[in-house]
């Protein structure tokens, strides 16, 4: 490499989406017959591994917190998670047999072959995840492009400067900072975040404002049932969905779960050593996800095209949410001979969250229908072209039913959770729509209100450990580099009309780069340098599910930044070369 300042490329967040993003750039700028043009990668991220991230960061999380896909449907590209499995099978038997066995119980470690439909734990994909991160670097390195991770950092502030993009960088462990310039192209991928809470009261010493690390969690619950002394302790889970489940399994963890000849769950035992406690969960519709079963061929008669824009053209008609929704209802009718409805997705026929637990491990044809349907109708991206007042209605009251079927569970989780309900070791509750806060905080324990047939009831739990979805709103973002850029408005909340749909704001409905205001005119204008994707940016919650939207994501950024850097290295000539 001869030039002196090769294009600058930084990548916020190696965690899942960063770690896409740095495989498919990679994977572009070395792809055959292009020159390799010039580059410096830069990565910051606040942990000292690379890979994994917040969610399968494997030394946080215990082997019973899976995956909620399956093994053929969690990689970066194509198969490869399977592909890796079965091209280190032993090794991986070898060093982490407590992750094997999870989804192989009763299956002799030395004879376990991968099994694509498989949910496999979440700390095995980060073990994938940091090793292929360590091989796109060793793979960047071959091509002369130079990589440089800066780990146990923070990036706290950001800015404008000489036509370059400055980062301001903080190290964890002692509060010195650096300053990175010379910056071409910014990606933030943050991932998931914990909101900062606006209610104090919520912020007690028995309140736990997410289930991970699991290290953190167990701390809490040994810390509260010394509080409570000889008593039951009763830990009430707010959130039914994926990570509230973690949450059950984590407070079950030292019990004993047993399995058939088969690898089925029969039945649970609590410790005898352990606290006594008692689980609660509850949410607002106070059931868990169905259970992933089998997909389904299914010839659809009113969702009949890829895209909703495509639909609306086909139909020659604007459509509302309204629309929407019956044409969900017909098309679920149709699928099922009218058993089920739309309203039947708002209001399971089941008295509790255990008798339809209890349907739902049948693995019920009904049930793959409706995941099919649901999930057309989220990646149909209707909601991009709902106005502002159904945008809201949307994200207030309907997300959550969309959520509940997009993203089932395991087989497995569920039978634990039977198992767990069957030992009395677990009951839930149905807290209902209502807007105020719920829990509330009463007399050193908390106050959860939920509905018990028609009428409404309450209990009084010792603590809680928040296991709901995330708030979007911008100015909930916890980050300093977000909060600094929006103050500066590097980053802009996205509003339409009167709402505020959370996240930031983007250039089109295809990109990924981000808008701004530019200082000088005053205009909102693309950004030339931030580009994001994930739960930061706009829809992003409505619209996307699973592995496969970070990787089409980071696949149409690497595709942005490589074409940028053959432009940079070699102006003239790099369009042909690109094309060629």
């Amino acid at each position: 490499m001869s030039e002196v300042n090769p294009t600058r490329l930084c990548i916020v967040g190696t965690g899942f989406s960063g770690t896409a993003a740095l495989f498919h750039l990679v994977n572009a700028l070395t792809a055959d017959r292009r020159p390799v043009p010039s580059v410096e990668i830069l990565t910051i991220e606040s942990r000292q591994v690379n890979g994994p991230g917040y969610p399968y960061a494997p030394y946080e999380l215990l082997p019973g917190h899976l995956c909620n896909n399956q093994a053929r449907q969690m990689s970066l590209a194509g198969d490869d998670f399977y592909d890796w499995l079965g091209e280190h099978r032993q090794r991986l038997a070898a060093e982490f047999p407590a992750l094997i066995r999870e989804t192989h119980p009763v299956v002799p470690l030395d004879a376990w072959e991968p099994d694509p439909e498989g949910f496999y734990p979440r700390a095995l994909f980060g073990v994938y995840l940091e090793e292929r991160f360590r091989d796109t670097v060793m793979k960047a390195r071959r091509h002369g492009i130079r990589i440089q991770s800066y780990n146990g950092y923070c990036a706290i502030d950001g800015y404008r400067q000489s036509e370059r993009f400055s980062l301001v960088i903080e190290r964890v462990d002692d509060g010195s900072r650096e300053v990175i310039t010379g910056i071409d192209k910014l990606l933030l991928s943050t991932g998931h975040w914990v909101p900062l809470d606006t209610e104090s009261e919520m912020t007690a010493g028995n309140f736990l404002d997410s289930p991970y690390p699991d290290s953190k969690l167990r701390a809490s619950v040994a810390a509260w049932s010394e509080a409570v002394r000889d008593k039951t302790l009763t830990c009430f889970v707010k959130g039914m969905g994926p990570s509230g489940i973690d949450a059950i399994m984590s407070l079950a963890e030292s019990g004993t779960f047993h399995f058939s000849d088969s690898g089925h769950i029969t039945g649970y035992t609590p410790s005898p050593e352990e606290a006594q406690i008692q689980i609660v969960a509850g949410s607002r519709c106070g059931f868990f996800p169905a259970v992933r079963g089998a997909s389904v061929e299914y010839q659809f008669q009113y969702l009949t095209e890829e895209t909703f824009g495509e639909l609306e053209r086909v139909l020659g008609q604007k459509l509302g949410l309204n629309d929407i929704l019956s044409m969900i209802d017909q098309e679920l009718r149709a699928a099922t001979s009218g058993q089920i409805g739309w309203q039947d997705i708002v209001e399971p026929k089941f008295e509790n969250a255990f008798e339809k637990l209890r349907y739902d491990v049948t693995c019920p044809h009904e049930n793959n229908l409706v995941h099919t349907i649901l999930l057309k109708a989220r990646r149909m991206k209707f909601y991009r072209h709902l106005n502002a007042f159904e945008k809201e209605i949307y994200d207030r009251e309907l997300d959550t039913h969309f959520i509940r079927i997009a993203v089932p569970i395991p087989l497995l989780n569920a039978e634990k959770l039977l198992a767990l309900f069957e030992s009395g070791k677990l009951e839930s509750v149905k807290m209902g729509y209502q807007i105020s806060g719920n829990p509330v905080a009463h007399g050193g324990q908390y106050q959860v209100t939920f509905t018990d047939g028609d009428a409404e009831s309450t209990r009084l739990v010792d603590a809680v450990i928040r296991a709901s979805g995330q708030d979007f709103r911008l100015s909930l973002h916890p980050s300093r580099l977000v909060s600094a850029l929006a103050e500066r408005e590097e980053l802009l909340a996205n509003r339409e009309g009167h709402y505020s749909t959370g996240g930031i704001m983007l250039d089109s409905d295809e990109s990924y780069g981000v808008m701004c205001r530019d200082p000088e005119t005053g205009r909102v204008v693309p950004s030339p340098w931030i580009a994001s994707y994930g739960v930061l940016t706009r829809y992003w919650q409505n619209e996307r599910n699973f592995s496969a939207a970070f990787v089409e994501a980071a696949m149409w950024l690497s595709e942005e930044w490589a074409a940028y850097c053959a432009r940079q290295s070699s102006p003239l000539v790099a369009e042909s070369a690109w094309q060629n």
